[in-house]
Protein backbone atom coordinates (compact mmCIF):
# COMPACT_ATOMS: atom_id res chain seq x y z
CA UNK A 1 0.00 0.00 0.00
CA UNK A 2 2.98 2.66 1.03
CA UNK A 3 4.67 1.44 -2.04
CA UNK A 4 1.55 2.29 -4.27
CA UNK A 5 1.09 5.51 -2.68
CA UNK A 6 4.73 6.35 -3.13
CA UNK A 7 4.03 5.51 -7.09
CA UNK A 8 1.09 7.42 -7.77
CA UNK A 9 2.92 10.47 -6.14
CA UNK A 10 6.11 9.48 -8.25
CA UNK A 11 4.05 9.70 -11.15
CA UNK A 12 2.35 12.57 -10.16
CA UNK A 13 4.95 14.93 -9.88
CA UNK A 14 6.85 13.14 -12.98
CA UNK A 15 4.02 14.34 -15.03
CA UNK A 16 3.97 18.00 -13.38
CA UNK A 17 7.51 18.22 -14.23
CA UNK A 18 7.34 17.51 -17.97
CA UNK A 19 3.98 19.76 -18.04
CA UNK A 20 3.81 23.11 -19.37
CA UNK A 21 4.01 25.65 -15.84
CA UNK A 22 0.73 27.33 -14.82
CA UNK A 23 2.05 30.48 -16.25
CA UNK A 24 2.88 29.82 -19.94
CA UNK A 25 -0.87 27.87 -19.53
CA UNK A 26 -2.68 31.21 -18.75
CA UNK A 27 -0.49 33.74 -20.39
CA UNK A 28 -1.79 31.25 -23.84
CA UNK A 29 -5.13 30.51 -22.76
CA UNK A 30 -6.61 34.29 -21.62
CA UNK A 31 -6.44 36.90 -24.25
CA UNK A 32 -7.34 39.96 -24.84
CA UNK A 33 -9.19 39.39 -27.89
CA UNK A 34 -10.98 36.68 -26.19
CA UNK A 35 -11.66 39.21 -23.11
CA UNK A 36 -13.10 42.12 -25.12
CA UNK A 37 -15.32 40.00 -26.88
CA UNK A 38 -16.62 38.37 -24.18
CA UNK A 39 -16.92 42.08 -22.81
CA UNK A 40 -19.20 43.21 -25.97
CA UNK A 41 -21.46 40.22 -25.75
CA UNK A 42 -22.22 41.02 -22.06
CA UNK A 43 -22.37 44.72 -22.59
CA UNK A 44 -24.29 44.97 -25.75
CA UNK A 45 -27.58 47.07 -25.97
CA UNK A 46 -29.23 43.83 -26.43
CA UNK A 47 -28.66 42.94 -22.83
CA UNK A 48 -30.55 45.97 -21.70
CA UNK A 49 -28.21 47.18 -19.01
CA UNK A 50 -29.00 43.95 -17.34
CA UNK A 51 -30.80 45.21 -14.27
CA UNK A 52 -31.30 43.23 -11.54
CA UNK A 53 -34.59 42.35 -11.37
CA UNK A 54 -35.95 42.49 -15.13
CA UNK A 55 -35.77 39.60 -17.92
CA UNK A 56 -32.74 41.28 -18.86
CA UNK A 57 -30.64 39.56 -16.03
CA UNK A 58 -32.08 36.39 -16.87
CA UNK A 59 -30.71 36.54 -20.25
CA UNK A 60 -27.16 37.65 -19.08
CA UNK A 61 -27.63 34.57 -16.82
CA UNK A 62 -28.48 32.01 -19.61
CA UNK A 63 -25.80 33.36 -21.90
CA UNK A 64 -23.51 33.06 -18.68
CA UNK A 65 -24.16 29.44 -18.17
CA UNK A 66 -23.89 29.04 -21.64
CA UNK A 67 -20.56 30.85 -22.16
CA UNK A 68 -19.05 28.74 -19.22
CA UNK A 69 -20.76 25.46 -20.60
CA UNK A 70 -18.52 26.00 -23.32
CA UNK A 71 -15.72 26.27 -20.90
CA UNK A 72 -16.43 22.50 -19.63
CA UNK A 73 -17.92 23.67 -16.16
CA UNK A 74 -21.85 23.74 -15.40
CA UNK A 75 -23.31 26.23 -13.60
CA UNK A 76 -26.55 25.89 -11.10
CA UNK A 77 -29.00 28.53 -10.40
CA UNK A 78 -29.31 29.58 -6.94
CA UNK A 79 -32.49 32.07 -6.49
CA UNK A 80 -31.46 35.08 -4.36
CA UNK A 81 -34.94 36.25 -3.30
CA UNK A 82 -38.93 35.47 -3.55
CA UNK A 83 -39.26 38.32 -6.67
CA UNK A 84 -39.74 36.17 -9.68
CA UNK A 85 -38.26 38.58 -11.60
CA UNK A 86 -35.01 38.57 -10.22
CA UNK A 87 -31.90 36.67 -11.79
CA UNK A 88 -29.99 33.92 -10.09
CA UNK A 89 -26.78 33.70 -8.61
CA UNK A 90 -24.45 31.14 -10.91
CA UNK A 91 -22.43 28.62 -9.44
CA UNK A 92 -19.89 26.08 -10.72
CA UNK A 93 -17.37 23.85 -9.40
CA UNK A 94 -14.38 23.01 -11.12
CA UNK A 95 -13.12 19.55 -9.00
CA UNK A 96 -9.45 18.52 -8.83
CA UNK A 97 -7.67 15.28 -10.04
CA UNK A 98 -8.74 12.94 -6.95
CA UNK A 99 -5.12 11.91 -6.23
CA UNK A 100 -4.16 15.67 -5.47
CA UNK A 101 -7.42 16.56 -3.92
CA UNK A 102 -6.87 18.79 -0.48
CA UNK A 103 -9.38 20.15 1.92
CA UNK A 104 -10.98 23.42 1.36
CA UNK A 105 -12.31 25.58 -1.73
CA UNK A 106 -11.14 28.61 -3.78
CA UNK A 107 -14.09 31.14 -4.70
CA UNK A 108 -13.55 32.98 -8.23
CA UNK A 109 -16.74 35.68 -8.17
CA UNK A 110 -18.22 38.28 -10.43
CA UNK A 111 -21.16 40.42 -10.59
CA UNK A 112 -23.29 40.17 -13.51
CA UNK A 113 -26.06 42.41 -13.39
CA UNK A 114 -26.06 46.66 -14.01
CA UNK A 115 -29.00 49.50 -14.19
CA UNK A 116 -31.78 49.85 -15.76
CA UNK A 117 -31.95 51.66 -18.42
CA UNK A 118 -32.46 55.43 -18.33
CA UNK A 119 -36.04 57.57 -19.02
CA UNK A 120 -35.12 59.57 -21.59
CA UNK A 121 -31.64 60.02 -24.35
CA UNK A 122 -30.44 59.02 -27.32
CA UNK A 123 -28.66 56.64 -25.35
CA UNK A 124 -30.81 54.78 -22.52
CA UNK A 125 -29.06 51.61 -22.11
CA UNK A 126 -26.31 51.17 -18.95
CA UNK A 127 -24.33 48.58 -20.98
CA UNK A 128 -21.78 48.28 -18.15
CA UNK A 129 -19.10 47.42 -19.84
CA UNK A 130 -16.38 48.13 -17.32
CA UNK A 131 -18.95 47.29 -14.58
CA UNK A 132 -18.99 44.74 -14.57
CA UNK A 133 -19.20 42.83 -17.92
CA UNK A 134 -15.35 43.17 -17.28
CA UNK A 135 -15.11 41.02 -14.19
CA UNK A 136 -17.61 38.65 -15.41
CA UNK A 137 -14.99 37.93 -18.27
CA UNK A 138 -12.00 37.71 -15.99
CA UNK A 139 -13.91 35.14 -14.30
CA UNK A 140 -14.91 33.09 -17.47
CA UNK A 141 -10.90 33.43 -19.03
CA UNK A 142 -9.99 32.25 -15.52
CA UNK A 143 -12.20 29.24 -15.62
CA UNK A 144 -10.43 28.15 -19.11
CA UNK A 145 -6.93 28.89 -17.82
CA UNK A 146 -7.68 26.62 -14.84
CA UNK A 147 -9.42 23.82 -17.27
CA UNK A 148 -6.22 24.22 -19.02
CA UNK A 149 -3.66 23.61 -16.36
CA UNK A 150 -5.57 20.91 -15.33
CA UNK A 151 -5.51 19.07 -18.37
CA UNK A 152 -1.84 19.22 -18.19
CA UNK A 153 -1.62 17.90 -14.34
CA UNK A 154 -0.83 21.38 -12.97
CA UNK A 155 -4.38 22.63 -12.01
CA UNK A 156 -5.59 23.51 -8.38
CA UNK A 157 -5.15 20.76 -6.19
CA UNK A 158 -8.65 21.76 -4.46
CA UNK A 159 -12.31 22.48 -5.59
CA UNK A 160 -12.52 26.09 -7.21
CA UNK A 161 -16.04 27.23 -7.25
CA UNK A 162 -17.45 29.83 -10.39
CA UNK A 163 -19.71 32.35 -8.86
CA UNK A 164 -21.72 35.14 -10.90
CA UNK A 165 -23.65 37.18 -8.79
CA UNK A 166 -26.50 39.23 -9.59
CA UNK A 167 -27.99 42.15 -7.45
CA UNK A 168 -24.76 43.40 -6.38
CA UNK A 169 -26.13 46.79 -7.75
CA UNK A 170 -28.87 46.84 -5.64
CA UNK A 171 -27.19 46.28 -2.29
CA UNK A 172 -25.03 42.95 -2.58
CA UNK A 173 -28.45 40.62 -2.92
CA UNK A 174 -26.60 37.79 -4.76
CA UNK A 175 -23.48 37.66 -2.29
CA UNK A 176 -25.82 38.51 1.06
CA UNK A 177 -27.85 35.41 -0.30
CA UNK A 178 -24.95 33.22 -0.60
CA UNK A 179 -22.99 33.44 2.30
CA UNK A 180 -26.64 33.21 4.45
CA UNK A 181 -27.28 29.93 2.60
CA UNK A 182 -24.08 28.67 1.44
CA UNK A 183 -23.56 25.63 -1.02
CA UNK A 184 -20.27 24.73 1.26
CA UNK A 185 -19.75 25.86 4.50
CA UNK A 186 -18.06 29.27 4.76
CA UNK A 187 -15.21 27.89 7.03
CA UNK A 188 -14.01 25.68 4.09
CA UNK A 189 -13.25 28.11 2.20
CA UNK A 190 -9.43 29.35 1.57
CA UNK A 191 -10.03 32.47 -0.36
CA UNK A 192 -12.48 34.55 -2.52
CA UNK A 193 -11.05 36.06 -5.59
CA UNK A 194 -13.60 39.13 -6.37
CA UNK A 195 -13.44 40.92 -9.85
CA UNK A 196 -15.26 44.22 -10.16
CA UNK A 197 -14.27 46.53 -12.45
CA UNK A 198 -11.18 45.41 -13.95
CA UNK A 199 -10.47 47.27 -17.64
CA UNK A 200 -10.36 50.35 -16.88
CA UNK A 201 -7.25 52.97 -15.38
CA UNK A 202 -3.83 53.26 -15.63
CA UNK A 203 -1.87 50.65 -17.71
CA UNK A 204 -1.05 47.39 -15.88
CA UNK A 205 -2.71 48.67 -13.08
CA UNK A 206 -5.01 47.22 -10.27
CA UNK A 207 -6.12 47.89 -6.76
CA UNK A 208 -6.98 45.09 -5.04
CA UNK A 209 -8.40 45.60 -1.28
CA UNK A 210 -8.80 42.68 1.42
CA UNK A 211 -7.58 44.60 4.90
CA UNK A 212 -6.62 42.81 7.61
CA UNK A 213 -8.77 39.86 6.78
CA UNK A 214 -7.93 39.43 3.50
CA UNK A 215 -4.49 39.83 4.33
CA UNK A 216 -3.38 35.78 3.23
CA UNK A 217 -5.07 36.23 0.10
CA UNK A 218 -3.24 39.49 -0.85
CA UNK A 219 0.06 37.71 0.37
CA UNK A 220 -0.64 34.94 -2.26
CA UNK A 221 -1.20 37.24 -5.13
CA UNK A 222 2.30 39.41 -4.20
CA UNK A 223 4.01 35.96 -5.13
CA UNK A 224 1.61 34.80 -8.06
CA UNK A 225 2.39 38.44 -9.58
CA UNK A 226 5.86 38.27 -9.60
CA UNK A 227 5.88 36.41 -12.53
CA UNK A 228 2.86 38.66 -14.05
CA UNK A 229 4.09 42.17 -12.87
CA UNK A 230 0.84 44.15 -12.54
CA UNK A 231 2.00 47.23 -10.36
CA UNK A 232 -0.40 46.69 -7.76
CA UNK A 233 -2.50 49.09 -5.88
CA UNK A 234 -2.78 47.12 -2.37
CA UNK A 235 -5.44 48.32 0.61
CA UNK A 236 -5.43 52.10 0.16
CA UNK A 237 -8.98 52.16 -0.49
CA UNK A 238 -10.40 51.04 2.96
CA UNK A 239 -14.13 52.52 1.85
CA UNK A 240 -13.80 49.65 -0.72
CA UNK A 241 -14.51 46.61 1.23
CA UNK A 242 -17.77 46.45 1.52
CA UNK A 243 -18.78 48.12 -1.55
CA UNK A 244 -18.86 45.01 -3.67
CA UNK A 245 -19.60 41.31 -3.05
CA UNK A 246 -16.56 40.29 -1.13
CA UNK A 247 -17.75 42.42 1.70
CA UNK A 248 -20.28 40.13 2.98
CA UNK A 249 -17.50 37.39 3.22
CA UNK A 250 -15.31 39.40 5.17
CA UNK A 251 -17.54 40.04 7.22
CA UNK A 252 -18.18 36.65 7.99
CA UNK A 253 -14.27 36.09 8.15
CA UNK A 254 -13.81 34.69 5.19
CA UNK A 255 -10.51 35.70 3.60
CA UNK A 256 -11.53 37.63 0.49
CA UNK A 257 -10.30 40.15 -1.66
CA UNK A 258 -11.58 43.31 -4.25
CA UNK A 259 -9.89 43.95 -7.85
CA UNK A 260 -11.07 46.98 -9.47
CA UNK A 261 -10.10 50.40 -10.86
CA UNK A 262 -10.97 54.09 -9.21
CA UNK A 263 -14.19 55.36 -10.20
CA UNK A 264 -14.04 56.93 -13.75
CA UNK A 265 -16.18 59.56 -15.93
CA UNK A 266 -17.94 56.37 -17.14
CA UNK A 267 -18.70 54.92 -13.94
CA UNK A 268 -22.88 54.20 -13.93
CA UNK A 269 -23.62 56.45 -17.08
CA UNK A 270 -24.96 54.64 -20.26
CA UNK A 271 -21.16 55.72 -21.57
CA UNK A 272 -19.47 52.54 -20.03
CA UNK A 273 -18.82 50.90 -23.22
CA UNK A 274 -16.76 48.59 -24.57
CA UNK A 275 -15.12 50.40 -26.73
CA UNK A 276 -13.58 52.23 -23.75
CA UNK A 277 -12.03 49.26 -22.06
CA UNK A 278 -8.22 48.00 -21.71
CA UNK A 279 -8.67 44.02 -22.14
CA UNK A 280 -5.08 43.52 -22.09
CA UNK A 281 -5.27 44.82 -18.35
CA UNK A 282 -8.77 42.50 -17.79
CA UNK A 283 -6.59 39.67 -19.48
CA UNK A 284 -3.88 40.23 -16.68
CA UNK A 285 -5.82 40.58 -14.30
CA UNK A 286 -7.04 37.56 -14.83
CA UNK A 287 -3.86 35.50 -15.65
CA UNK A 288 -2.92 36.64 -12.13
CA UNK A 289 -6.27 35.32 -10.20
CA UNK A 290 -5.77 32.26 -12.16
CA UNK A 291 -1.89 31.52 -10.69
CA UNK A 292 -3.24 32.74 -7.39
CA UNK A 293 -6.00 30.50 -7.06
CA UNK A 294 -3.44 27.43 -8.08
CA UNK A 295 -1.59 28.71 -5.09
CA UNK A 296 -4.24 29.51 -2.56
CA UNK A 297 -5.24 26.12 -3.50
CA UNK A 298 -1.81 24.37 -2.39
CA UNK A 299 -1.01 26.17 0.52
CA UNK A 300 -1.81 24.50 4.06
CA UNK A 301 -5.47 24.66 5.13
CA UNK A 302 -7.23 23.92 8.56
CA UNK A 303 -10.81 24.78 7.94
CA UNK A 304 -12.31 27.68 10.13
CA UNK A 305 -15.14 27.27 12.35
CA UNK A 306 -17.54 29.04 10.91
CA UNK A 307 -19.43 32.16 12.76
CA UNK A 308 -22.15 31.88 14.76
CA UNK A 309 -25.59 33.42 13.05
CA UNK A 310 -26.00 37.52 14.13
CA UNK A 311 -28.74 38.19 15.94
CA UNK A 312 -31.06 39.99 14.14
CA UNK A 313 -30.78 43.58 13.96
CA UNK A 314 -32.10 47.04 12.26
CA UNK A 315 -29.37 47.14 9.10
CA UNK A 316 -28.85 50.63 7.53
CA UNK A 317 -28.86 51.30 4.03
CA UNK A 318 -26.51 49.78 1.95
CA UNK A 319 -23.54 51.59 0.90
CA UNK A 320 -23.30 52.88 -2.70
CA UNK A 321 -22.50 49.31 -4.59
CA UNK A 322 -19.70 49.72 -6.75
Amino acid sequence: MIAHALFVSLMVALAQAQSPSPLALARTAITPDQVRKDIAELASDEMGGRFFRSPFAEKAAQWIVARMASEGVTMERKTIDTNAETGPNLVGVLDPRPETRTDGCVLVTAHYDHLRPKRSGDDKIHNGADDNASGVAGMIAVAHALQSCAAAGVGPRCRVLFVAFNGEEAGMVGSRAFVKDPPVPLGEIRAVFNMDMISRGKPREIFIDGGPKGATVIATLRRANEAIGLKLRVDEHPDWLDRSDQGPFLKKGVPAVLFSVEDHEDYHKVSDEVAKIDASLAAEVAQLVALAAIDAAAEPFAARKDPEPAPPATIPAPPKAR
